[in-house]
C-alpha cells in the first residue's frame, strides 16, 4: 500500500487542506462548517484507503484504540524535511505511546490526559451538550470537530483537550518522547507527510469512530428528507474514452436490472494501471533562486502512479413535476464484495462509500439525457500547469478581478485551485480480476439552495471565504444510520433502500487494474 500512501499529490493534497484550515484559524476565526470538513474529509480518507486494500485481500483499517498496546507495523520514510535540516525519524515495529516531554518538558502531553479528553468528549456525544468556560452548547458535527481536532473553535480545550492532534504528536515523536537523543520527529508531525504512515489511518479510524458515536444518536433520515417527489432516475451507466478502458465501440443497450431500472451492460468497466511519472519537486525543496524573476532549475523524480481513463456518466432521468426543476446529483461508489468475497450489508457498507461527484442540472419536464464528464468532479484537485508558468499567466492575465486563469483550471478567487483530490486517484485501483463496486446516484431538490459554487474541489474543499456550498449534511444520505425497522441491519443491501426511492439507483461496475500498461 506504500504506492498509494505515499504518492506525492495525496500528500499534498492532505498538506494543502490543512493550510487551507489551520487548526488555529485565520484571524482568530474557523470557517464555514470546519469542524464538520474536518470529519468528513478524513472520513473519505479512510473509505477510499480501505477500498484499496480490501483490493489487495487485506483487512479494513483497524483502530488504534488501546494506546498501551505497541504499533505493530512499523515506518520509515527515508526523508528529510523541506530545508533538509533533519531526516524524520524512522518509527520500528512494536514501539508503544509514551508521554511526550520533547516538544515542551514544562507543558508535556500526557498519555493519561488523553484518555481523560477523549472520554469528556464521549460523556458530552452521550449526553448531547458540550460543557463550555461560560456554561452550555448542544454537541453538532461541527462543534464536534472542534473539539476534536481540537482548532480555536473548540467548546472548551481545557476540558476536551487536542485528542487529534495531540495524538500525531505522540506518535511523532515515539522513539524519542522525553528528547534525551535529540532526535528529530516522524512524518505523523507533519500535514505534508504524515499520510505516509500505515499508524495515520490507524489514528484517524480511532478519530472518526468518536465521529460515528456522535452519528449513531441521531434520528435516521425520514422518507421526506430522502425522496424527491415526481423525479426518477430511470437509467445510469458509464461511457469511458478509447485506450486502456475495455469497451464496445457501440452504445450499450439499455437493459432493466434487478428492481426495473438501471444498466447491467457489460460496458460498465473501468480499467486503471501504474504508470511512471516525473515530478518538479525544486518548488518543495529549499533551493533559493538568485534572481527571483528568472526561471528555476526543475528537479525531477520518476514516482509509480495509479492512474484511469476519463470517463463519463450517463443518466436519463424523468421529470413528472410539470415544470422545470434543478436537481442535485450526488454521486458515490463502494466496493460490493468484502476481502472474503461476502456482499457487504447496507449498515456496513455506506461507511464505505466513496463520494465521486456532486454536480446540478436544471431538468425539463418529461424525460431528460444528462451527461458528465469525471474531469469535471467536484472531489478533484483541478489540474493545472507548473509553478513557474502559473506565475507567469498571473502576470500576464487580462481576466478580471473574479478570475484567473492557472493551466487548465479557470480559477475564481473563491476556489482553492490547490486543494482537492488527485485526479488520477479519482477511481480505486481495482484487482486483475475486476472488483465489483455499487454506483450510486441520488436526486435531491436543489431549489431554495442559495449557490452556484458546487465546483471542482468544493467537496472536500469547500469554498472560500463562503458558506459550504450544500445545505445537507457531507456525505448524504450515508452519514447517518438507516431505519433498522425499514432496512434491518443483518438483511439489507443498497439495492434494499433504491427500491423505495425512485430518485435513486444503483448499478454493478467493475474496475479492472492493469499492472502493465495495456495496449493502446
Amino acid at each position: 500500500m506504500a504506492w498509494w500512501r505515499e504518492d506525492v499529490e495525496l500528500n499534498s493534497h492532505h498538506f494543502h487542506w490543512h493550510q487551507v484550515y489551520p487548526w488555529s484559524g485565520i484571524n482568530g476565526k474557523t470557517k464555514d462548517r470546519e469542524g464538520e470538513l474536518f470529519y468528513y474529509m478524513h472520513q473519505q480518507m479512510l473509505a477510499r484507503y480501505d477500498a484499496e486494500r480490501m483490493a489487495v485481500g487485506l483487512p479494513r483499517v483497524v483502530p488504534y484504540e488501546d494506546w498501551s498496546f505497541p504499533i505493530l507495523e512499523g515506518y520509515d520514510s527515508h526523508l528529510t524535511d523541506y530545508y533538509g535540516t533533519h531526516q524524520y525519524s524512522p518509527r520500528p515495529s512494536g514501539m508503544t505511546l509514551a508521554d511526550n516531554y520533547a516538544d515542551d518538558p514544562n507543558n508535556p502531553v500526557v498519555v493519561n490526559n488523553q484518555r481523560y479528553h477523549y472520554h469528556r468528549i464521549l460523556d458530552a456525544i452521550n449526553t448531547g451538550t458540550f460543557t463550555t468556560k461560560t456554561g452550555q452548547e448542544p454537541v453538532n458535527i461541527v462543534s464536534l470537530g472542534a473539539a476534536v481536532e481540537a482548532s480555536i473553535s473548540s467548546p472548551n480545550m481545557d476540558l476536551y483537550g487536542s485528542v487529534h492532534n495531540y495524538g500525531h504528536d505522540l506518535t511523532s515523536v515515539i522513539t524519542d518522547p522525553d528528547g534525551r537523543y535529540e532526535q528529530a520527529y516522524g512524518v505523523m508531525g507533519d500535514t505534508g507527510t504524515a499520510i505516509r504512515d500505515p499508524i495515520f489511518f490507524r489514528w484517524h479510524k480511532f478519530i472518526d469512530g468518536i465521529f460515528v458515536s456522535h452519528k449513531v444518536t441521531l434520528n435516521p433520515y425520514t422518507n421526506d428528507e430522502l425522496r424527491f417527489d415526481d423525479i426518477s432516475v430511470d437509467n445510469m451507466s458509464i461511457e469511458t474514452n478509447q485506450h486502456f478502458v475495455e469497451v464496445t465501440d457501440k452504445p450499450m443497450p439499455y437493459i432493466p436490472a434487478l428492481g426495473g431500472r438501471g444498466l447491467l451492460a457489460p460496458g460498465n468497466i473501468l480499467t486503471t494501471r501504474m504508470e511512471k511519472q516525473k515530478v518538479d519537486i525544486s518548488k518543495d525543496m529549499f533551493l533559493q533562486q538568485v534572481d527571483p524573476d528568472k526561471p528555476h532549475t526543475p528537479v525531477y523524480v520518476e514516482v509509480n502512479q495509479v492512474n484511469h481513463k476519463d470517463f463519463s456518466y450517463k443518466f436519463t432521468v424523468t421529470n413528472n413535476t410539470g415544470g422545470n426543476v434543478q436537481a442535485a446529483f450526488r454521486i458515490f461508489m463502494a466496493p460490493k464484495i468484502d476481502q472474503h468475497g461476502k456482499p457487504i450489508l447496507l449498515t456496513d457498507q455506506r461507511r464505505l462509500f466513496i463520494e465521486m461527484d456532486k454536480f446540478v442540472e436544471d431538468l425539463t419536464p418529461g424525460k431528460n439525457n444528462i451527461g458528465r464528464s469525471s474531469t469535471l468532479s467536484s472531489v478533484i484537485k483541478p489540474p493545472g500547469k507548473s509553478h513557474d508558468d502559473i506565475l507567469a499567466l498571473l502576470k500576464k492575465s487580462e481576466a478580471g478581478p473574479d478570475e484567473k486563469s492557472t493551466g487548465d483550471c479557470k480559477c475564481r478567487d473563491q476556489r482553492y485551485c490547490t486543494c482537492g483530490w488527485p485526479l488520477h486517484m479519482l477511481v480505486p485501483r481495482g484487482t486483475p480480476a475486476g472488483m465489483r463496486f455499487d454506483l450510486f446516484v441520488m436526486l435531491t431538490n436543489w431549489e431554495h439552495v442559495d449557490t452556484d459554487d458546487l465546483d471542482q474541489g468544493t467537496s472536500y474543499c469547500g469554498v472560500k471565504d463562503e458558506e459550504y456550498p450544500d445545505k445537507r449534511a457531507m456525505g448524504f444520505p450515508f452519514d447517518r444510520q438507516f431505519d433498522s425497522k425499514e432496512y434491518p441491519p443483518q438483511k439489507a443491501y443498497i439495492d434494499s433502500l433504491v427500491d423505495d426511492f425512485p430518485n435513486m439507483l444503483t448499478i454493478p461496475i467493475t474496475i479492472k487494474f492493469h499492472q502493465e500498461a495495456p495496449n493502446a
